[in-house]
């Protein structure tokens, strides 16, 4: 009985030490968000944690005017490039970056910088910038209650929105896209060196996208088609070309010739030879 007592007291006293080594998985008032998003060669990362407002007021008091702010809480704010961009007009080499700000009523600056080790602003050091402009700040209708980064795809190439409160600021990023491109274009295929024939169909799909030299888009489409007669989703971007031209009766003959193409296995593509039916429909009510 008493080897029973001394065993129970044991394990009750044992209790409070068990739970002392419990670890709680308590959240962060400043979570982690990441980023990743490809626009057009190029991928974009941003790595910052994000504060909350929490019924505090944001500009101007918690953060302040006129001082450089991390863009985020803890660690600085990181954006990653793994190709050669432009942001605020300025050339940026493939690497990882950190991301500060210097918020004002009437004016952002946005500074890029070399030094992505720091914690916080607190040993920022301007020499390390290597691209510094400025940005106009918009009221949101939305409230963002946490800190938010955003990225707005256009045409290959991005802009980044960071919004908190009701209070946002956006800046754009060029890639390298376009420029390549149309190296390729002018260096490779208007040249005919190259001779692949889907290289040419998508040119001139991008060319299209881009609603850019439509003419040279046309030229492109020929030349795919005359190389690879089988291609028939190049003669799809040549009947949008042709509508977005007027060249409706163009565009009609170009249907007919797509149609003949599908009906050679008219059960494979049934879906398709309907929607172009329905083109042909839709075009030559153009042509009254």
């Amino acid at each position: 009985m008493k080897n029973l007592l001394l065993t129970l007291i044991f394990i009750i006293s044992s209790i409070p030490f068990i739970a002392q080594e419990t670890e709680f998985p308590f959240p962060s008032f400043s979570p982690k968000g990441n980023l990743f998003q490809n626009v057009g060669n190029t991928l974009i990362e941003v790595e910052y944690e994000r504060p909350s407002v929490r019924k505090r007021e944001i500009f101007g008091s918690l953060v302040p005017w006129n001082k450089v702010w991390r863009t985020g809480a803890g660690n600085s704010t990181k954006i990653r490039f793994d190709k050669e961009v432009e942001v605020g007009g300025q050339k940026i080499s493939a690497g990882s970056y950190s991301l500060f700000t210097i918020p004002n009523p009437k004016e952002w600056v946005v500074i890029i910088n070399k030094d992505t080790t720091l914690y916080g602003s607190y040993d920022y050091n301007y020499k390390e910038d290597i691209a510094r402009f400025t940005v106009i700040p918009t009221e949101t209708d939305r409230f963002y209650e946490t800190l938010n980064f955003d990225i707005e795809i256009s045409h290959h190439n991005a802009k980044i929105h960071i919004s908190w409160a009701n209070t946002q600021i956006s800046f754009e990023i060029e890639t390298s896209t376009n420029t390549q491109i149309n190296k390729l274009i002018q260096e490779e295929l208007l040249t005919n060196k190259n001779q692949i024939a889907y290289n040419y169909g998508a040119a001139s799909s991008y060319l299209f996208y881009l609603n850019k030299d439509l003419s040279t888009a046309l030229r492109l489409a020929d030349t795919a088609i005359a190389m690879d007669k089988e291609m028939a989703w190049v003669r799809n971007v040549k009947i949008d070309i042709y509508e977005n031209l007027h060249l409706y009766t163009n565009a009609l003959e170009e249907v007919n010739q797509y149609l003949i193409i599908l009906q050679k296995d008219k059960e494979k593509y049934k879906n398709e030879i309907l929607e172009l039916k329905m083109d042909y429909t839709r075009i030559n009510k153009l042509l009254e």
